[in-house]
């Protein structure tokens, strides 16, 4: 592997490594939420518990003054996407100010779905507000995004859930080690960003 100096080579070896990064994520995630919402699975031994049950998501969002949208749904379920319940969410996660959608990460997904989890586990109703999902090139221009946003690609997303602390959200995200963490405390909305990326925090 050393001797792979080509531009191909590189992006192929490190494309193998962020697969494998990946699913040690989802091993991580699949034990903290099966324990968190189902006392009946045994996470230790079935790891993949959490993913073999139906995943569901509820998203809400103001698309525009006064205006709100809501999907949700089982979007995964018999080792597939559940495409009504999936297309509805992507919707809500599309691009507002071009009204482009596009198939997002479904690894976002289940981050999201693994936050409401957890709060479902202990009882708590929340409603999960989105404030940006899937950015064409200039809204992420135009919001201050990075060139590379995961946003771009549809594996980012902002939200914040009334009457629950940012601080609280971005603990429960980083306990997940799901992608991305990201807090902007001192927005109107105080929101949290998570993404499929590489594990990583910030504050903005």
């Amino acid at each position: 592997m050393q001797r792979m100096r080509t531009r191909y080579g590189l992006i192929l070896f490190k494309s193998v490594y962020r697969r494998d990064a990946r699913v040690n994520r989802r091993l991580f995630l699949a034990h903290a939420i099966a324990l968190l919402t189902s006392p009946a699975v045994n996470a230790a031994t079935n790891p993949n518990a959490f993913w073999e049950a139906p995943r569901h998501l509820h998203l809400r969002r103001q698309v525009k003054p006064g205006v709100w949208e809501e999907a949700g749904g089982v979007y995964f379920a018999n080792g597939k996407v559940n495409e009504p319940v999936y297309e509805q969410l992507c919707r809500i996660l599309r691009d507002v100010n071009t009204g482009k959608a596009v198939r997002m990460s479904v690894d976002l997904l289940d981050i999201l779905a693994g936050i409401e989890g957890w709060f479902l586990a202990h009882g708590i109703a929340i409603q999960m507000n989105v404030l940006s999902g899937f950015r064409e090139v200039k809204t992420n221009e135009d919001a201050g995004g990075k060139k590379d946003s995961a946003h771009l690609r549809g594996g980012a997303c902002d939200f914040y859930i009334p009457g629950i602390s940012v601080y609280y959200l971005q603990k429960v995200a980083l306990y997940l080690e799901g992608g991305g963490v990201g807090i902007y405390p001192d927005h109107k909305q105080n929101f949290l960003h998570v993404d499929d990326g590489r594990i990583r925090v910030w504050k903005g």
